[in-house]
């Protein structure tokens, strides 16, 4: 018999299948993780010990790109995670936490009439620091992350756990997703800050690869 397990995480879910080798004539566990993963698709990031930012690494170093990062409510977490990996130096260029709006503007250029029109939790703001890292870090791509992690900062139409992920690749590959994260605490958002900032860059990865 094979058991199916699945562990819920506050940034992933594990899937597991145990049980004895096969029979002959019997479904294998090779056989079920396969139609397992055809049916997740691009969902499934890694198996066995591989982490989201170790995935991340390796496409970055098969196609030889650099990347730069843009943090505001995450504080370093999303570089902290990349730099967790062995050998992330060869395409890590720099993170930098600009957590207010004059870091916003001073670091990565920012214009401050957009914060003032959009605020710094929005996605013009997320486009505008992606770009910023990018450029003014001349990696191959820049990512950021801006957001209210809470308990306190929200609004009626920002509430606790809206995020904007950003993503600039150079002229037509930039792009911005909204998120909202419900039912944890600070440190819970930020996790999953980090981690859909991540993955948003694995997909772009993965087409960029194609």
């Amino acid at each position: 018999t094979i058991q199916l397990g699945i562990y819920a995480s506050p940034m992933e879910v594990m899937v597991s299948l145990t049980g004895p080798a096969g029979a002959e004539g019997a479904v294998t566990i090779e056989q079920l993780l396969k139609e397992a993963k055809t049916r997740l698709g691009d969902i499934v990031y890694g198996e066995e010990d591989e982490t989201m930012e170790s995935v991340v690494g390796r496409l970055l170093n098969e196609q030889q790109l650099t990347l730069a990062v843009a943090e505001s409510c995450t504080g370093g977490l999303i570089g902290h995670r990349l730099t967790q990996v062995p050998g992330a130096s060869t395409y890590v260029d720099r993170v930098a936490v600009t957590y207010s709006n004059r870091a916003k503007v001073e670091m990565l250029g920012v214009p401050s009439g957009l914060l003032e029109r959009h605020g710094a939790v929005s996605a013009a703001v997320a486009a505008a620091m992606a770009r910023g890292i990018r450029e003014r870090s001349g990696a191959s791509v820049g990512v950021s992350v801006t957001g209210i992690a809470g308990p306190g900062g929200a609004t009626e139409s920002k509430p606790v756990g809206l995020v904007y992920v950003g993503l600039d690749g150079g002229p037509g590959e930039a792009m911005t997703k909204e998120f909202r994260f419900h039912g944890g605490d600070r440190t819970v958002i930020k996790q999953r800050s980090s981690q859909a900032a991540l993955d948003l860059l694995r997909r772009w990865l993965i087409k960029k690869g194609c």
